[in-house]
């Protein structure tokens, strides 16, 4: 007997999550990981008053008291040892991760009319890429070793772990010291063809591309004002800003300005990374009377705008709204609008959007989840250029999904202006490729 259609079709599709639902586990997450550096922090004071106050009772409480220290702080070790084991554990099964997935991404198929197109150009790429391959090989066969070497040298030296503790906590870390010097070798003798590639990947096939969206051009290296943005508060604060890719022209009769940006905070030896994804600014021809911007709720107020109240559960456990006419930024906020905004990041590697609305502009910063870098061409080894250009065609058209939405929220505020050919505000966002890399 064989299975109803709809039951076949649920079992073929696993689900995706929604870019509201990848928000609330993020949220989740932070809150785990705060209470476990509450733990670590805490707890070593805790034992400490626990012993102070036990001096200053009778014995028999004092006792109990010292007990309850000594599981406490037993406990407390366990924690550490469980966490130093179980973090370079998980950062390099993270690296094995990436490293699989750049030799056993599904080969992507593309259309014969695509490499019909770009034949001259194809063919030139997958001779670049057969060199960078070779390039990435010779690569490897150097550093790994070199890596490993450093490893089994790190291990004899003298006098490492002395202690009982120290001996077994080495033992155990002996497969992840091999495992790092396997995996961070690999992934530099990867990093460095892949990335001369990758430059030329795009600097031949973006412009081809982005002719059929329209008046369009591929720029470097041109970092956008997001200095103002982020005094603004639509992105946050940083010290340090850096461009990968650039898109800029008309697109459907509007001046559109969309790139790839990477925000980050000094912060002592290390720097942090405080907004990597897309900022798209679309220019409109109805301007807007006062300023709206809608953040993340994690975002602090912006300075000079007044909070707006939202009848929306849903989106008011996603987002804060600001602004200085609370009169157009519920009419620029309709429940049309708001459910747009939830839902126009699902289907792609993004958070549900910040936005702001001023003057004659809409400016959307859209978060990733990851921090894949997009338009970069896949695994060298496991397509060739015909399947990387179809790759780049649909991160592509992921992304002019992005501002299509933007104009129909546009569209549906000020009437007027005029919609991108084959769509319309009712629409949900189009499902997204087929590519499991997604």
């Amino acid at each position: 007997m064989t299975e109803p259609a709809s039951q076949t079709e649920g079992k073929a599709k696993p689900r995706r999550y929604t870019a509201v639902e990848m928000r609330q586990a993020q949220r989740k997450v932070g809150r785990y990981g705060g209470c476990l550096m509450m733990a670590l922090f805490g707890v070593p004071l805790l034992i400490v008053a626990i012993v102070v106050s036990a001096v200053f009772l009778g014995p028999v409480v004092g006792g109990l008291l010292v007990m309850v220290a000594v599981v406490f702080g037993f406990l407390y070790n366990l924690l550490q040892t469980s966490l130093a084991l179980l973090i370079p554990s998980a950062i390099l099964a993270a690296l094995v991760y990436v490293i699989y997935r750049h030799y056993h991404l599904p080969v992507t198929t593309t259309s014969a009319e695509a490499s019909e197109r770009f034949a001259t150009e194809i063919a030139r790429l997958n001779a670049l890429r057969l060199e960078a391959a070779r390039d990435t090989r010779r690569r490897v066969m150097l550093y790994v070793p070199m890596g490993l070497a450093l490893a089994i040298a790190f291990l004899v030296l003298p006098g490492r772990g002395g202690g009982k503790s120290g001996v077994l906590a080495g033992w155990l870390l002996v497969p992840v010291l091999f495992g790092f010097a396997i995996a961070v070798p690999w992934l530099i003798a990867l990093s460095i063809p892949g990335a001369r590639y990758a430059k030329a990947f795009k600097r031949e096939l973006m412009p081809l591309l982005l002719r059929r969206y329209g008046e369009l051009r591929y720029v470097e290296g041109a970092v956008p004002a997001v200095g103002d943005l982020a005094a603004r508060g639509l992105l946050p604060r940083h010290d340090r800003s850096a461009i990968d890719d650039a898109i800029a022209g008309r697109y459907a009769g509007y001046e559109l300005r969309l790139s790839e940006i990477e925000l980050e905070r000094e912060g002592g030896k290390n720097d942090t990374t405080v907004f990597q994804g897309l900022l798209l600014t679309l220019a409109v021809d109805t301007p807007f009377l006062g300023t709206t911007i809608v953040l993340d709720k994690s975002r602090p107020a912006p300075s000079g705008l007044m909070p707006v109240r939202l009848e929306d559960p849903r989106f008011a456990s996603i987002y804060d709204v600001y602004g200085n006419d609370q009169v157009e930024a519920r009419t620029v906020l309709t429940p049309a609008v708001m459910e747009r905004l939830l839902s126009m990041a699902d289907g792609g590697d993004f958070f549900p959007p910040s936005c702001l609305v001023e003057r004659d502009s809409i400016t959307f910063a859209v978060a990733q989840t990851g921090t894949r870098l997009l338009f970069e061409p896949p695994s060298l080894q496991a397509h060739d250029a015909a399947a990387q250009l179809q790759h780049l065609e649909d991160e592509l058209a992921l992304v002019f999904r992005l501002v299509d939405a933007m104009i129909a929220m546009h569209v549906a505020v000020k009437p007027g202006g005029t919609m991108p050919p084959g769509t319309s505000f009712s629409e949900r966002p189009a499902a997204p490729p087929n590519d499991p890399s997604y």
